[in-house]
């Protein structure tokens, strides 16, 4: 084992806390009508495309029901589209419409703008640091979770899957 257990639990802190000021810092006043998520979930499904349900919640590695609910609210907003999947007239595809790019545009630009403002003190090099550090941290809990959820026996790869929220 690579990481300590004491180095492991300061980490998941760090994180914890970081999570809520970003939410503090980079939260854009439209996200109040949509699910905590729900940003998250249209970023996932621009960067996937048309799809079924039951993929994007593995990709976002998170139960079908809780995606459900999700999508039932992006529907209701005009933010994602449904349609009968053509292989399989039982099954229906999603995907996000021209509201919803324009939403997630117009959120992408106030969270920018809020970090930009937030890392004034920082260097380029260490936003570009930070960077790598952090994706590579979410590919690896990614890959994990995938694995878990396929209930696979071969490691996941923990290549770059680029969703901008």
């Amino acid at each position: 084992m690579a990481v300590s257990p004491d180095a492991a639990r300061s980490l998941i802190t760090e994180l914890y806390f970081m999570g809520r000021a970003m939410r503090a810092v980079l939260s854009h006043p439209e996200e109040g009508h949509l699910l905590p998520g729900g940003v998250g979930v249209l970023g996932s499904l621009e960067a996937r495309g048309r799809c079924r349900q039951v993929d994007l919640a593995v990709d976002l590695c998170i139960s079908p029901s809780t995606l459900s609910r999700h999508v039932a609210e992006l529907v209701s907003s005009g933010d994602i589209a449904r349609h009968a999947d053509p292989s399989d007239g039982r099954a229906t595809l999603i995907e996000i419409t021209d509201q919803g790019r324009d939403l997630l545009r117009r959120i992408r630009v106030s969270r920018a703008r809020g970090l930009q403002a937030a890392l004034a003190d920082w260097s380029e090099d260490e936003a570009e640091q930070a960077a790598v550090v952090v994706q590579k941290l979410r590919n690896s809990l990614a890959a994990v979770a995938h694995h878990t959820a396929v209930g696979g026996s071969e490691p996941v790869s923990t290549e770059s899957q680029e969703v901008d929220v």
